[in-house]
Order: structure tokens, then C-alpha cells, then sequence
């Protein structure tokens, strides 16, 4: 079963609600991916300022918290810098704003593959947090058809010279319905200590490493593979 796109090096960019849902569920790929010689780049909606169980931390102490574990983390696997849109922790929205934002995002940086949520949740059971559907929503209408046509947002030509792209391929994560399966033997070290970079949101370090990595064995058992990340995989015209 083919686990990348045809021919590398190529650009990925990973689109993604909350610093940590990257780590979560595609970290390992995104590692094997920069290792063959891939660019990978990450988009950012939120920052996670409400991510704490803390009542008494002020939300800006929080964010600026996530915000340099996910730099940290992608430094476990050869990503770019983030990028940070800012927008409300679990506020976000399907509309303008965030489409504009990430159909700029896709075409600064001209992506060969993109990754970001399934919006389709689990049911039963209803498990998966609001902005994961949006975020993977809006990111599909960004990719397609969005940032293809030259009519959409014509102010990233006129004012940053940002020409349209077409998006060729997707992997949607956290997905009910995979059919695509990565082998991860070789970026589930650099997944694990990326993870573990949101020391803020883990309370047991040895626990998470090995649930995650019999996480990995289950999926790859179910893709064929040793060790796996699962997708649903999109080409789009």
C-alpha cells in the first residue's frame, strides 16, 4: 500500500485546530514524511488558551504556554516554525474569516499534500471536540475550491502576490472511515517526544508513551503494517 505521495521532496501542510491534535494523530507520518526530504509546515487555529483545568490562569499565560510546547514538539520531527492564527479556543467558526485565513495559509505555501481533521465525528459516540470539525471543514473548502480559483480572496494576489493553487491531495486524521494506511516504524520515536513536548497537557509521560504506542500496533495491525498512522485519503480535481 503506498504511504506517500508520488514524488518527493514535496511540501506538506498540516492544518490543525489546537497545538497537540498534530502530535495526537499525525506526528509520526509528518516525521517520516520530513526524513524522505519533505517540507512539512504547520497551521495553527487556536493557540489552546483554554486548554488548562486551572480556573484561576489567565488565558494569555495559557496560549503563550501551548504556543511554545508546539514549537518545541516541532522540533521532535523537522517541522517549520508554526503558524499561529489565534483565532478563539473553541470559537471557531465557519465562515469568511477562517476560510480567507487558511486559503492564504494554502496558497503561501503551495502544498503537494495536505493534512488536517476529519469533520465527519464518530457517532456513536460523540466524542470529538467542536473546533475538529470546523477546523477540518474549512480547511476542505479552503483546499478546494477556494484557493484554486483566482476569483476567491483576489486580494492575496493583488496585495501579497500569492497566486492560486490547486491542492492535489488530502489525508483527513482521526477519521471513521480510513483507507489509508503509514507506516510509522520510523517516526514513532519523534512522535512520542513530540507529544510529550505538551508537558502541559500530559500527566503521566511512561503511560501516554506506551498506550500510544500500542495505538500505533492496533492501527498497523488493521493497515497491514507494524506500526501506523490511518487516514482517509482524498485527490482532488
Amino acid at each position: 500500500m503506498m504511504s506517500t505521495p508520488a514524488v518527493p521532496p514535496h511540501t506538506c501542510l498540516v492544518i490543525a485546530a489546537h497545538p497537540d491534535d498534530i502530535e495526537s494523530w499525525c506526528a509520526g507520518s509528518i516525521a517520516v514524511l520530513v526524513k524522505q526530504g519533505w517540507r512539512a509546515v504547520y497551521v495553527l487555529c487556536t493557540s489552546g488558551e483554554n486548554g488548562t483545568s486551572d480556573p484561576t490562569e489567565a488565558p494569555a499565560i495559557v496560549s503563550a504556554r501551548r504556543e511554545a510546547e508546539q514549537r518545541e514538539a516541532c522540533r521532535f520531527v523537522g517541522a517549520e516554525e508554526p503558524v499561529f492564527l489565534r483565532l478563539p479556543d473553541g470559537g471557531l467558526e465557519d465562515d469568511t474569516l477562517l476560510r480567507g485565513l487558511l486559503v492564504c495559509e494554502i496558497r503561501r505555501h503551495r502544498p503537494d499534500l495536505l493534512i488536517t481533521h476529519d469533520p465527519i465525528h464518530p457517532f456513536p459516540p460523540y466524542t470529538t471536540h467542536r473546533d475538529h470539525r470546523i477546523a477540518g471543514r474549512v480547511a476542505l473548502d479552503a483546499a478546494y475550491p477556494y484557493a484554486r480559483d483566482p476569483l476567491h480572496f483576489p486580494e492575496h494576489l493583488r496585495d501579497d502576490g500569492l497566486q492560486p493553487h490547486a491542492v492535489p491531495e488530502v489525508w483527513l486524521f482521526s477519521s471513521n472511515t480510513p483507507d489509508h494506511y503509514v507506516d510509522i516504524s520510523d517516526g514513532l520515536a519523534a512522535k512520542i517526544a513530540a507529544r510529550l513536548a505538551h508537558a502541559s497537557q500530559t500527566t503521566d509521560p511512561a503511560a501516554l508513551a506506551h498506550s500510544w504506542r500500542r495505538r500505533a500496533e492496533v492501527t498497523g495491525q488493521e493497515g497491514g503494517l507494524p506500526l501506523a498512522e490511518a487516514f482517509k485519503r482524498l485527490t482532488l480535481n
